[in-house]
């Protein structure tokens, strides 16, 4: 593999990396290489929004993009909003033209779910497997067919730049080879920042220092403060836990009870609990478990003991991991809380998710600005899709242009498991106590002087992936510093109010 180069490098393999290439192959670009470690969090993709022509509720993409700018607390990038949503049908299309089936009622027609921070149903999803298995297995499966290069097993630990353009990437494959491979345009798609932290939903191969990978290139990044937590993750029993309660289920009428068995969320949404959302879900939760209304675990209760069988059911994910775990879900009460699960910031991009380094593009997860402080549930699928087939039209309309030598450039990686062992540890503990759901000035700058001290360690340099580490726990840190306010998923105990002059994006 030595010197290879490719039109286009793809890092990652989840829903966004796929989208991108399958547009980009429908477009005539023929030479994409695609570099994964996994699929991200993509098996685990239960619905995706789309607002479709003929939905029975009078939705339109501009409703859409308010409720999307409203439940970012209005410092979303407005134009990478307009622009996302105006492409909802041709990625329901795109789907479509891959072998993707939906759900569908009685009479045939799309079925609609109504889940947290929108305002009408328009959230479909698989009647037999979770929609993201089906993209996984379908479109992977596709693409191999019409002759696009997957190699699995390769991790991104650099991305290759020089005077403001992109030549490249390093990769390092599960033996520990290093090597360089070239191209004018690489995407990144390898996700977000969940493994930063002790305990989350994310899945194993998202490691979370690739804001440093993305900074070392000369990325800038964007609302990486904004680190989401899932308010109602399976808290118990142990075989179940991590795993996420739909809210759907709040719009199929489930209710939260707090260790008394009261509805506390009606104290402050009289309307009931359908439609919450997610911040506020969070915000409610802790609170109940601060008073001492919690449940055994630092959760509470969703009772779903009235919802019909047939209803659970057609969540099959969590439904059938319940009850191989011993608990009914027609029958008893789930435990559940708040959990780390997903991040609106990342890598700044424009319109075409160029990031401000040449020919270097971020979709889906990797890159920030389009969900502001908080984002709607289902739209991480919805953005990874859309951002992808953007980001896939502008490098087909401009890859003429860029093709020719690339400059090769020497390989720099260090690897020291003990150096590892002692530090990385120790940045993720740091990391868990500044930026849970409440956070203080107080701690997040003792934990920045923490790190910086960290990073002035000699021995820190002899291993490159306990760097990376700790310098994006430091970056994050830093802008959740900065934010003196409490805005969306960003609460600060010191700062609890929102403030309008801090209505705008933190650019590290």
């Amino acid at each position: 593999m030595n010197n290879r180069h490719h039109d286009v490098i793809i890092v990652g393999m989840g829903l966004a990396s796929l989208a991108t290439a399958a547009r980009m192959h429908e477009l005539g670009v023929e030479n994409i290489g695609i570099y994964t470690k996994g699929y991200g969090g993509t098996p685990f993709i239960a619905a995706i929004n789309f607002v479709l022509p003929d939905n029975p509720y009078g939705d339109t993409i501009e409703k859409y993009a308010e409720d999307m700018i409203s439940a970012g607390y209005n410092i979303s990038n407005v134009s990478l909003v307009n622009e996302m949503t105006k492409e909802t049908v041709n990625g329901y299309n795109l789907l479509k033209r891959w072998g993707i089936n939906f759900a569908e009622n009685s009479d045939g027609s799309i079925k609609l779910r109504h889940v947290s921070g929108h305002t009408y149903p328009r959230s479909l999803c698989s009647t037999k497997e979770l929609i993201g298995v089906e993209i996984v297995e379908q479109m992977i499966h596709s693409l191999k067919e019409k002759g696009v290069k997957f190699f699995e097993g390769y991790e991104c630990i650099k991305v290759l730049g020089e005077q403001n353009q992109t030549y490249g990437i390093t990769v390092k494959d599960n033996q520990g080879n290093l090597e360089n491979i070239y191209s004018k345009f690489v995407v990144a798609g390898w996700g977000g920042v969940g493994n930063l932290f002790a305990k989350s939903t994310y899945p194993v191969d998202i490691k979370g220092n690739t804001l440093s990978i993305a900074k070392a290139a000369g990325a800038e990044l964007i609302d990486i403060e904004f680190l989401e937590y899932e308010p109602m993750v399976v808290a118990y029993p142990p075989g179940a836990v991590g795993e996420p309660c739909p809210t759907a289920m709040l719009g199929e009428g489930a209710h939260l009870l707090n260790s008394k068995g009261e509805r506390f969320l009606l104290n402050v949404r009289p309307q009931g609990e359908a439609g919450s959302p997610k911040t506020l879900l969070n915000k409610e939760i802790w609170q109940e478990v601060n008073k001492g209304n919690g449940t055994e675990h630092n959760g509470v209760f969703v009772d779903l003991r009235h919802i019909k069988r047939e209803t659970l059911k057609a969540y099959p994910w969590f439904f059938d991991r319940l009850m191989a775990n011993g608990v009914d879900p027609n029958e008893q009460l789930v435990e559940v809380s708040p959990m780390a699960h997903s991040f609106s910031g990342g890598i700044k991009v424009n319109n075409n998710y160029e990031s401000t380094l040449n020919g270097f593009y971020a979709v889906g997860e990797a890159c920030g600005g389009i969900h502001g402080a908080c984002r709607c549930a289902g739209n991480a699928a919805s953005q990874a899709l859309l951002s992808g087939i953007i980001c896939a039209e502008n490098i087909a309309s401009n890859i003429s242009f860029l093709r020719g030598e690339n400059k090769e450039f020497p390989i720099e990686y260090s690897c020291n498991l003990n150096v590892y062992n002692e530090f990385v540890p120790l940045a993720k503990e740091i990391a868990v106590k500044a930026l849970g759901i409440y956070r203080s000035g107080e701690i997040l700058s003792s934990s920045l002087e923490k790190l910086n001290d960290i990073l002035k360690s000699e021995e820190l340099k002899q291993d490159t992936e306990s760097l990376q580490i700790v310098e994006s726990i430091f970056f994050m840190i830093s802008a959740a510093l900065k934010r003196e306010e409490s805005r969306g998923t960003h609460m600060r105990i010191d700062y609890p109010e929102q403030s309008k002059k801090f209505e705008y994006e933190i650019i590290i």
